[in-house]
């Protein structure tokens, strides 16, 4: 948990869930799975270490304790839930899903960017379901979730709220971006890493949206992709033309963007890859067109085409 956040499309991150388990191909490589469990072997050899390392990853655990955080976060944020675990994992009861949801509601000023592998719960918890304001106008939309007939004034999301789900390959998008789309939400996002292979997002991303979440919705739709290559010591490439490909999709429907990096693999120049300190890194080559050389995150960056892509959702509340 931490009141600033190194990941490049947030601010915060909050962790009132720790752990998880592997569902898919995109978490092969996990770089919280790996760093837990390095940090859970040193904390049974008795070295110093906070209380969430106490049990291996795959345990998930609740820290209630944490769930007030946002409330001293004074300053407007985004704050991204549960970069260490996922809210709608099977081990995380419902009332404590509902009391996630229930601060969120009472942090009006924090914007709470929730992503999961996991949809199918999520779409079963929240469609179907609408938020009634019970808010006054010191704390406003400080809201109680209902489930039954609607009423003037209810509301099918909190307007604070942003649901993802993680995409890595084709087979990932066609089975989680229709339950997302089950799912009422302020924003819909994507976030594509590790980027495994080609996706087509067309019929997902809806071309002309103005950005104003107060006007009846014409179709269900993303609003937002977030991509990015796999990092860490077994980190697999990603081809270029996959992210090109998803960028021009997401301009030619006007769905903001944002390249996250390259990850451990970037396409090269020869010479630089023979650099002093890059020297020896393997190449990896997709088809006698495309090879990528294995440089590290940092040198990799994330430039596409010569400049960074940053796109945010502009959302009028």
């Amino acid at each position: 948990m931490g009141d600033k956040s190194s990941i490049e499309w947030t601010d915060s991150t909050w962790n009132p869930v720790v752990g998880c388990t592997r569902v898919s191909e995109g978490c092969r490589n996990c770089y919280a799975y790996e760093l837990h469990d390095r940090r859970h072997r040193a904390y049974t050899a008795g070295k110093k270490l906070p209380e969430q390392y106490a049990k291996p990853f795959k345990e998930v655990q609740l820290f209630p304790d944490r769930l007030a955080q946002p409330f001293h976060w004074k300053r407007p944020r985004r704050i991204f839930v549960n970069s260490l675990s996922d809210l709608f994992h099977d081990d995380v009861p419902d009332d404590f899903i509902w009391s996630v949801f229930e601060i969120m509601a009472q942090s009006p000023q924090h914007t709470f960017q929730v992503l999961t592998k996991r949809p199918q719960r999520m779409a079963a918890l929240l469609a179907g379901r609408y938020w009634r304001d019970l808010g006054t106008p010191d704390r406003p939309f400080f809201a109680k979730i209902i489930k039954g007939e609607h009423r003037a004034g209810d509301v099918p999301f909190l307007p604070n709220v942003w649901l993802g789900v993680s995409v890595e390959n084709q087979r990932a998008a066609d089975e989680r971006i229709p339950l997302l789309l089950q799912t009422p939400a302020a924003v819909r996002f994507l976030s594509m890493e590790p980027l495994l292979g080609p996706v087509d997002l067309k019929g997902w991303i809806y071309p002309g949206w103005d950005g104003d979440i107060r006007k009846a919705i014409p179709a269900p739709r993303v609003y937002w992709v977030i991509v990015g290559g796999e990092s860490g010591p077994n980190a697999r490439p990603m081809h270029p033309d996959w992210v090109r490909s998803i960028r021009d999709q997401c301009q030619a429907a006007g769905v903001p963007f944002f390249f996250k990096q390259w990850g451990e693999w970037a396409q090269v120049h020869e010479l630089r890859c023979n650099e002093p300190g890059i020297k020896g890194k393997p190449w990896f080559n997709f088809n006698p067109d495309t090879s990528v050389c294995r440089i590290g995150r940092k040198a990799a960056g994330r430039l596409l085409d010569g400049r960074t892509w940053d796109e945010m959702p502009e959302v009028v509340r």
